[in-house]
């Protein structure tokens, strides 16, 4: 299940393709965004996320 945090953490990082930007909009640190993000794709069984580029991009799945 993916909470609504998780939710509103994936449409920031989708929006800015930054994850250490991100983290510092929302006042976390990287890892605690990393990790509820890989919280996130474990949920849904997919990966959301490209991590071998930058800027982050959202996989197909992730689009959807």
């Amino acid at each position: 299940m993916i909470t609504l945090l998780q939710l509103d953490y994936f449409r920031r990082l989708a929006a800015t393709e930054h994850i250490t930007r991100t983290a510092k909009e929302l006042y976390i640190s990287q890892p605690a965004l990393s990790a509820a993000i890989k919280k996130a794709e474990d949920a849904l069984g997919a990966p959301i996320f490209n991590r071998k580029t930058l800027p982050f991009s959202l996989t197909p799945e992730g689009k959807i």
